[in-house]
């Protein structure tokens, strides 16, 4: 496809074998770094980054935004059940609509959370 876009008409094999290989050096270091390196041999790195002040906030902040959109669903489920509607709903922006509130019940939960301290 990229030969195509390019208006190469014979690609050269060896060209492609070389630009693949010259794109997965830095990607595999980054990975064996991740997987192999001790957290305890690192100079200031947290000993438990789990247990932070911040996860805190981001678990209750997850946890309260999660309850807030199961709640506001279920009142939608049943209102759209049980009241009779002239109209048909597009998921289209029904969908995007609840992803956008539950990026924003998260935010001002977490700031309200960072806050309070």
């Amino acid at each position: 496809m990229l030969s195509v876009l390019l208006g190469i008409t014979d690609p050269n094999p060896a060209l492609g074998f070389w630009v693949f290989f010259a794109c997965i050096p830095m990607p595999a270091v980054a990975l064996v770094y991740l997987l192999v390196v001790d957290r305890n041999t690192l100079i200031g790195a947290t000993e438990r980054p789990d247990d932070s002040v911040e996860s805190g906030w981001y678990e209750k902040a997850a946890a309260g935004s999660f309850t807030d959109l199961i709640l506001l669903l279920g009142v939608a489920a049943t209102v759209l059940a049980f009241v009779p509607m002239d109209f048909s709903v597009d998921l289209k922006l029904v969908l995007p609509a609840m992803i956008a509130l539950g990026f924003a019940s998260f935010g001002i939960r977490y700031l309200v959370l960072r806050r309070k301290g």
